[in-house]
Formats: C-alpha cells, structure tokens, sequence
C-alpha cells in the first residue's frame, strides 16, 4: 500500500514549484493583504479578541506608513472603542484608560499629520472626554480650549460625522459636567437632551444618542420617556445600522443594565 506521505511531500514540492518561498513570505507582510485582515477584523470588533487583532494590524501598517493619517484615525477609533468594550467585561479602570491613552496619541499624530483631520481631531476629543470621564475630571485631560477647537474642524469638515458625533458630545459634556459647574455656566439637563435630539434628527439609528437620552430622562425624573428610549433600544435589531452594529450592541446591553437598577420589578422588553 502506498505510503501517504509521499503525497503530501510531493504535494508540498509541487507548491513551492509554482509559488515561490519569497511569494509566500512577502504575502505576510504585504501593505494591501494587512489591510484586508485590519478591515476584516475591524468589523467583527465585537469580539474583543478581533478588535485587539485589528490594532495589532493596523500598527503594522502604521509601521510601514507612519505617516499615514487613515490609519492613525482608524488606529485611534480602534482604541477608543477596545476602551469601551472593555466596560462590559468589568475591566480594570486602569486597563480601559490604557486604552483611551492609545486612542489619544494616535489621534494626536494624525492631528501632527494633518492639523485639519476629521477623524484625528474627532477621536482626540472623544477620548480625552471618555479618559476624563473614567478617571475623574482631577485627574483627567479634558481641556474645554481644545475641545472646541477640535470640534470646530470636525464641523468646518463634516458637523454630522459619526451619526451626530459633534451634537451628542456636547450634549454629553453638559450632561457630566458637576452640578456647580452647571450653576455657574447655568447648564441644564434640558440642554444635554436639546444636544442629543439635534444629534438623534441626523441618525436615528445610532443607539448610543438614545441612551444618552434615556439617561437624561431619567435625571430630569420623566421616567415614562426614559422606558421609550430604553424600550426602542432593547427590542431593535442592532444591525438596523450596519456599519454601527457592534456599538449598537454594546448600547443594548448598557440599556438592559440601566432597565434592571431603574424598572427591576418589571419584565426586560424583549
């Protein structure tokens, strides 16, 4: 009886024959396949084992092409969303602002870059805000200066990048800001929810602005809108925005939490 493994051997030469071994090693390191591998990766994020895959790749390509402002702001986005998803897993406050941290300089050498990026000077904002906002504001990077003058290039660009990203930032920050910071600078929650419908009236299907609402709602005790927001969000698909569905997962199962301490004696909707 023949021996199998004469098949694979020959099998193998007759690879190499046709392929040759610099081919084979060079496809690993090659600009365009890693790139394919970072995107492909990226879009399964959910998973906290893609996500950090897409990171490694796209360090990669920065490694190549440290220059590059695409791959900064995708670098930066990544980070900031590895730093979100870590919340739901009770990580570490230490690990997540690891993270932010990461998000932070990538954004800050795509801004180096280009002064005038959108997604660099997007990101940079975003996660000094969520930096501040884990570690407390003593201790945080929040700078209100720099903030708007972030905020001011992503509306110059595109004022409804990340389905009203700079509308429902604002309306966060009014929201987080201490209750004597609001007196003084006479902020209300009306204007942190007045922000998020602004934000909601561009994308209504970007969860993350309904959970900020329902949140708002309930801290201004209107209960009966807050299970509206809370309601929409657990029994709609978060693949009804495709190209948010991770985030909007991550919202659902924030939103099933904030309904089990708010409206524990009632059914979660499903």
């Amino acid at each position: 009886m023949p021996d199998p493994r004469r098949y694979i051997l020959v099998t193998f030469f007759l690879v190499l024959l046709v392929v040759p071994l610099d081919r084979i090693t060079a496809s690993a390191s090659d600009p365009a396949i890693l790139k394919a591998q970072a995107e492909d990766a990226f879009s399964h994020r959910y998973d906290i084992g893609q996500a950090k895959r897409a990171i490694t790749l796209y360090e990669k390509i920065l490694a190549g092409e440290p220059e590059s402002e695409e791959y900064l702001v995708k670098l930066s986005y990544a980070y900031y969303w590895l730093g979100n998803r870590l919340e739901l897993e009770a990580q570490s406050k230490r690990t997540r602002l690891e993270a932010y941290r990461k998000s932070i300089e990538a954004a800050r050498e795509a801004v180096r870059v280009n002064p005038e990026s959108l997604g660099g000077n997007y990101w940079l904002v975003i996660s000094q805000g969520r930096y501040t906002q884990v570690h407390g504001i003593l201790g945080g990077t929040f700078s209100l200066g720099d903030n708007i003058r972030g905020m001011q290039v992503v509306t110059g660009n595109n004022p409804n990048y990340y389905s009203g990203g700079v509308d429902r930032y604002w309306g966060r920050v009014v929201f987080e800001f201490p209750k004597i910071v609001k007196k003084v600078v006479d902020f209300k929650y009306e204007d942190a929810l007045y922000l998020s419908q602004r934000s909601l009236a561009i994308e209504p299907k970007f969860f993350t602005t309904r959970l900020y609402m329902a949140e708002t709602y309930l801290k201004l005790g209107q209960e009966e809108k807050a299970r509206e927001q809370l309601t929409w969000l657990l029994t709609t698909s978060p693949g009804i925005l495709p190209a948010a569905e991770a985030e909007n997962r991550l919202e659902q199962e924030l939103a099933r939490r904030i309904w089990r301490k708010h409206f524990r004696h009632d059914p979660i909707p499903q």
